[in-house]
């Protein structure tokens, strides 16, 4: 740790305390399944209404719509320019409307993927760390749990982190202790 290392050693066992209190408040959950089914909403709108395209439309060309026998000309610095008949602006039209679709449901799919992950990994039920073999030097019970826990300051462009395996004991014991992980 650092040379005010007693400040940093409450730090860290701090974050871990309030990490062990958020998982069993399930407030990360609830959030991480809200911003998810938002992303994935955002997902089905793109592949559903953004990439939806009517076929039966005639295409446009230059803002004025064509007709069978019209021709567009494109012109283009990146690529992609020419003269496109009718049938290849339709086709054109399509392809691009593909990919919206594309990333709409892939981006849906993921979004689903990753709410079943979040659902299982914040689980409230599930123990914070791992288990210690060892009782409590406080109330004597088996009930002390360890996890690696990082606490991060940033001062301007530089960020401290200073981390310790912290051991809990119950909220309502509240032992405490941080040891330097070994290398």
């Amino acid at each position: 740790m650092a040379a005010d290392g007693s400040n940093m050693t409450h730090a860290v066992i701090e974050t871990a305390v309030k990490e062990r209190n958020r998982l069993h408040t399930g407030r990360s959950r609830i959030t991480a399944l809200v911003v998810l089914g938002f992303l994935g909403a955002i997902g089905l709108f793109l592949a559903l209404v953004v990439g939806k395209a009517d076929a039966n439309t005639a295409p446009t060309c230059d803002g004025r719509t064509m007709t069978r026998h019209s021709e567009c000309r494109i012109w283009s610095n990146h690529g992609g320019g020419g003269t496109y008949s009718y049938d290849e602006m339709i086709d054109r039209r399509e392809s691009s409307h593909q990919v919206w679709r594309v990333v709409g449901f892939g981006g849906a799919a993921l979004a689903v993927v990753l709410m079943a992950v979040s659902a299982t990994k914040l689980d409230p039920k599930r123990p914070w760390g791992k288990p210690v073999d060892a009782s409590c030097p406080r109330c004597h019970q088996p009930t002390l749990r360890e996890k690696l826990t990082v606490h991060s300051i940033s001062k301007g462009r530089t960020t401290y982190r200073y981390s310790g395996i912290v051991t809990l004991c119950t909220p309502v014991c509240g032992f405490t202790s941080v040891r330097q992980r070994q290398r």
